[in-house]
């Protein structure tokens, strides 16, 4: 038995192992690429693997994906060409803080995790930063919260869904940016897939489900 397996098996015999699992697939494309033909291979992209080895106990372990397609004439999916893997502790249930650029960097962007007692509440937010000039304005859940950083703010701040023991989420939403440097616009299609179980249901596959038990989409007619 394998040193992953091994761990795997001892955390379902103590039953210690529930977590959030979140699999974030992040595509950037330039005007190029909005054609018919590329948008329904982004459309159908919903999923990738992932690798049991990196998974870490933790409250909340994310596989971050950086997708783009090949600079050559032939129209072909979208390729990985970075993968990050993120392990969470509890300071990851929060709205954030009035940094904004420490809530980009720091948590995971464009939504917040709340978790509430087996029950994870996912929230998708504006995040208002500068090389994302898209901006979502309208439901404010923390509107009239004075402790919020949310509050009083034009800003989208909503629940997309509540995840119960077992439960699959997702949340597919677009952007559109600007390089900071070259000042050139990029378009940016995201999924995120989320899942509420034991680590010792963890599989290479598990994230692949067409049909989710909850999805949110904020997508937005990008110019």
């Amino acid at each position: 038995m394998t040193s992953t397996a091994l761990r795997l098996q001892q955390v379902k015999t103590t039953g210690t192992g529930m977590m959030l699992f979140v699999q974030s697939l992040n595509t950037y494309y330039d005007k190029g690429e909005r054609s018919s033909e590329y948008a329904a291979m982004r459309t159908g992209d919903l999923f990738r693997r992932i690798d049991p080895s990196q998974i870490k106990e933790c409250e909340v372990f994310a596989q971050e994906l950086r997708l783009r397609y090949g600079k050559d004439d032939k129209v072909s999916p979208a390729e990985v060409y970075a993968t990050e893997y993120r392990q969470f502790g509890e300071k990851i249930f929060t709205e954030g803080i009035k940094d904004r650029y420490a809530n980009f960097n720091k948590l995971l962007q464009f939504i917040r995790i709340f978790k509430e007692d087996d029950r994870y509440r996912i929230r998708f937010c504006d995040e208002n930063v500068e090389w994302c000039p898209t901006k979502r304005r309208g439901h404010n859940e923390a509107f009239n919260y004075a402790d919020s950083i949310n509050y009083h703010r034009d800003r989208l701040n909503e629940t997309a869904f509540i995840l119960e023991k077992g439960q699959y989420g997702r949340i597919i939403y677009n952007n559109r940016y600007v390089d900071p440097d070259s000042q050139l616009w990029y378009y940016g299609w995201h999924v995120y897939n989320i899942i509420s179980c034991d680590i010792s249901e963890c599989s290479e596959k598990m994230f692949f489900r067409k049909d989710p038990d909850h999805e949110y989409r904020q997508l937005l007619d990008l110019r």
